[in-house]
């Protein structure tokens, strides 16, 4: 299945959209898109300067932040036809690029992954980074729901490859209806 409409992957940081839409994208022979390095290239673009995006998120703050990804998402909405791995934004917003996917992953398997790769900038000055994150989770699941025309439930710790067969079963399926 080559998917006419972009699949756009949404769900809490660290859930798998960057790994698990590489393996789609290349399963179905089509682009690969992460809005996070879109955002960081057009970062450098208006700043003539390369940065992170952590540093961007630092720099702009979270309304700067928020507008920034909002122009991204609204470049990328003509693109047709790719996988798209996005943080999050609206579901408005992400219903322009195309098939929304969320990829529901259990906030205790994705916290140690964040640990592993360092507090973001948004959870590193809470006194209880791990409560502020289950926070932050239950606050966006609803805008989750909302946003998916597929929820995808994650709820162990498994190969990215196995579950990236799973996911594609389930996109091709519901992409058949």
């Amino acid at each position: 299945m080559v998917p006419a409409r972009s699949v756009v992957l949404a769900g809490i940081k660290h859930c798998g959209k960057t790994t698990l839409g590489r393996l789609l994208a290349r399963r179905w022979g089509v682009p690969f898109l992460d809005t996070d390095a879109e955002l960081e290239a057009e970062f450098a673009v208006r700043h003539k300067r390369s940065a992170g995006f952590r540093d961007i998120y630092r720099e702009l703050g979270e309304e700067g932040f928020r507008r920034l990804e909002a122009e991204v998402i609204d470049a990328l909405a003509d693109v047709g036809g790719v996988v798209v791995a996005n943080p999050f934004l609206s579901p408005d917003a992400l219903r322009k690029l195309g098939f929304g996917v969320w990829l529901d992953l259990k906030p205790e398997i994705a916290y140690p992954r964040i640990l592993r790769r360092g507090l973001p900038p948004f959870l590193a000055g809470s006194a209880d980074p791990e409560a502020e994150f289950r926070r932050i989770c239950r606050e966006r699941e609803p805008k989750f729901r909302a946003f998916a025309e597929l929820p995808f439930g994650i709820e162990t710790e498994e190969p990215a490859e196995t579950v990236a067969e799973r996911l594609a079963s389930a996109i091709e399926k519901e992409y058949s209806k």
